[in-house]
């Protein structure tokens, strides 16, 4: 098989003459190799695109060297069967080999006792278990490391990094971009994986314990990014506000995506049926994310209830062509490796990714049979089970929302609070990068929804803003907040408002994070908002930067700006200035209409949770955006609720989470939430709904309008309800 697009440049150039003089031989024996082993021992087909043909339910099992030691294959395979796994990803090369190397650089386990890698492929594979394998080439063995000084990242004081003999690499050094091809064409030659996952791709900037040292100063970056740069020196400090920082961030896609396509070349050399996983989508088959507790346990944080939902969301509402693979993660994070997560959390994440369409992922270090830990498997062995005795309905599924959030990774706080809002008042959303907007590769074009949501989206091109503008005029609705258009494509500050479908003039007065700070709602605005509880309240708080803006003809202003006000005794904390500068702008323009909140409403919100904001957004969607919602929901806003479609038009499904089990920074059983109702609107007649945790017949009537009202006696932790047409 030919390299057709491995690119000649002067860092591959070597390799790949290595593997063309030997390309025949490889031909020969490769063809010997898929013959014995497709004959002799493999019942897993080797299909192109399994990813997306077939459902998974993976387990990662992150070896350590000690667990050669003892490596039982007839253990390992049943602890991997009993928990209903169908493919796993284990420890190949990198770091350590966890085979018999020849190559002179790569690290070999010391503690093989057979060629692991070889035996585990061989057993998996007869068992129907597909394999993929882990390679992680940010770190280098410290007595191979300093023999290869050009292979090594170096630090902002100029120092290497060292982490318990395990040296970090840089990117642009001759390890990554030439040695790291070496190992995979060694073992992919060896062995008949269904894929590959990198692991710490790019460029790292701190250790394992969280140590921050800085941008990578080595030579073959210094040198890379001046030549691409056309003369600058690399920035010292991460500064956003740094036009040539800004600068060094597009230089790290670039290469880093030029990289890991050249690598993305050579797998796919072996075989169309290898699918690529790893923490990016330039390149890969699997868009791999966590779900983890790391920031939280570094940071004193509450891990974020909708992790799952927003990684698995965002993948799936981006590329048609890419299947996510989120990983719960058993342990609290890098400091506590053998302590597992709360065993409910992990629960909530695993359901969370069958929820909105993907697979089941758990993560752990070591074998699972010999977890020190193990009290999480009971749930994910749960989760497992269920997903593999209902998959004919939870696989190839579509979501047919209506409603879209943008989202830009820069913009946290705000997203997250939207988000939250939406998912707790029950609305059916999917998510998208807001840089594939004009891709080829999204699933739905946007002009496919009814309403798209921009929370704080700042970085837009002039080709976004006048797409967006144009979708608008057409009929579109735009939900908007904060910053959104603010600055270009790249985080260049460009300070003027570029959405001319907002109704407001492009120019701006920024307003600051200041205590006391507010937005009157006055009697006129809870008129049209229509809720209820508006009646109660007469201003929020408004503790966030924002904008002051002033209204086009036609636009329509609602709630008053209230400058910073005294705060101190009581006898000193009152206002006295109640402006009419905007704090939302209703606009119709041409057939559609938009909202804009000029300020961070939602980060207020995932901060405070406060109804206030809440009410304001949620109001201003049904009331004032006129937006129909796709289910109407009589429950808790702890009940997180989800739907997916059958691509064959037999089925739909709706998945119900119970979040109850959480206090604080704990989670715990969920109790149960009974006499849940909502209303849906089926597009065909339905023949029999029923719970898929008990496969029990579940009631509903046919209301007005064509409504569909289905009664869910008991929630315990989750179920799936399903409509069969």
């Amino acid at each position: 098989m030919i390299l057709k697009s491995l690119r000649l440049d002067k860092l591959n150039q070597l390799l790949f003459y290595e593997i063309l003089l030997t390309k025949k031989m490889k031909l020969l024996l490769s063809s010997l190799f898929t013959f014995f082993v497709t004959f002799s021992f493999s019942q897993v087909e080797p299909i192109e695109e399994w990813w997306l043909k077939e459902p998974f339910r993976l387990i990662q099992t992150n070896l350590r060297e000690i667990d050669a030691i003892d490596f039982d294959i007839d253990v390992y395979v049943k602890s991997l069967k009993d928990i209903g796994a169908n493919t796993v990803l284990i420890n190949v090369g990198g770091i350590v080999a966890n085979y018999y190397t020849d190559l002179e650089f790569h690290y070999r386990n010391p503690n093989l006792k057979f060629d692991m890698i070889e035996e585990v492929v061989g057993r998996l594979h007869k068992e129907g278990i597909r394999v993929m394998g882990r390679f992680d080439f940010s770190k280098l063995n410290e007595q191979y490391a300093f023999k290869n000084p050009d292979w090594l990242y170096k630090s902002v004081a100029g120092e290497n990094v060292n982490y318990n003999g395990q040296v970090h690499t840089c990117v642009n050094g001759g390890y990554q971009q030439e040695y790291s091809l070496k190992i995979l064409n060694e073992a992919l030659f060896r062995f008949p994986l269904d894929g590959v996952f990198f692991n710490m791709i790019g460029y790292q900037v701190r250790d394992y314990s969280h140590v921050y040292h800085g941008i990578c100063q080595a030579d073959a970056c210094a040198t890379r990014f001046k030549e691409w740069s056309g003369g600058l020196d690399l920035p010292t400090n991460e500064d956003n506000d740094d036009p040539v920082y800004r600068k060094y961030n597009q230089f790290k896609s670039e290469t880093s995506n030029e990289l890991f396509f050249r690598i993305h070349d050579l797998i796919k050399s072996y075989g169309n049926q290898i699918a690529i996983s790893t923490y990016t989508h330039a390149g890969t088959d699997f868009y791999r994310r966590e779900s983890n507790s790391h920031a939280a346990l570094y940071d004193d944080f509450v891990p974020w209830e909708y992790q799952s939902a927003h990684n698995v969301k965002s993948a799936i509402g981006s590329w048609k062509d890419k299947q996510v693979s989120n990983a719960t993660v058993h342990f609290y994070g890098y400091p506590a490796r053998h302590s597992a997560d709360a065993s409910w959390l992990s629960q909530q994440r695993l359901i969370q990714n069958v929820m909105y369409g993907a697979g089941v992922d758990f993560y752990c270090i070591g074998r699972l049979d010999n977890l020190e830990d193990r009290q999480v498997l009971e749930n994910v062995t749960n989760v497992f089970q269920f997903h593999k005795q209902h998959e004919q309905y939870l696989h190839h599924t579509v979501s047919g929302n209506k409603v879209l959030v943008l989202h830009d990774g820069q913009s946290g706080n705000e997203y997250n609070g939207i988000f939250e809002m939406l998912t707790e008042n029950h609305v059916l959303f999917d998510v998208m990068e807001f840089w594939c907007m004009n891709s080829e590769d999204v699933p739905r074009e946007i002009e496919n929804y009814e309403l798209i949501v921009l929370p704080d989206i700042s970085r837009l091109s002039d080709k976004d803003c006048a797409r967006l503008d144009n979708y608008v005029e057409n009929g579109g609705k735009l939900l908007v907040t904060g910053f959104t258009s603010t600055k270009d494509e790249m985080g260049n500050p460009i300070e003027k408002i570029r959405l001319k479908s907002l109704g407001v003039k492009e120019n701006y007065n920024f307003f600051n994070k200041v205590q006391g700070t507010y937005f009157r709602i006055f009697e006129k605005d809870k008129a049209a908002l229509k809720t209820y509880i508006l009646s109660k309240l007469d201003l929020v708080y408004a503790w966030e930067e924002g904008m002051l803006c002033e209204t086009l003809p036609g636009a329509v202003s609602f709630l008053g700006f209230i400058p910073p006000a005294m705060i101190g005794p009581p006898e000193k904390c009152y206002y006295t200035d109640v402006t009419e500068t905007p704090g939302l702008i209703i606009n119709q323009y041409s057939k559609g209409k938009t909202a804009f909140f000029p300020w961070r409403i939602g980060s207020i919100y995932h901060h405070k949770r406060h109804y206030g904001h809440a009410t304001l957004v949620m109001s201003t969607f049904n009331n004032l955006l006129d937006i129909e919602q796709d289910i109407k929901m009589d429950a808790s806003p702890l009940v997180e609720i989800s739907r997916q479609i059958s691509k064959t038009g037999n089925f739909e499904w709706y998945g119900l989470l119970n979040h109850t089990g959480q206090l604080g920074n704990g989670f715990f059983e969920p109790v149960p939430i009974r006499d849940i109702s909502f209303k849906i609107k089926p597009e065909k007649e339905v023949k029999s709904i029923k719970g898929l945790q008990n496969n029990e017949a579940i009631p509903f009537e046919t209301s007005e309008n064509g409504w569909l009202e289905i009664s869910l006696p008991e929630l315990n932790s989750y179920d799936v309800v399903l409509v069969e047409y």
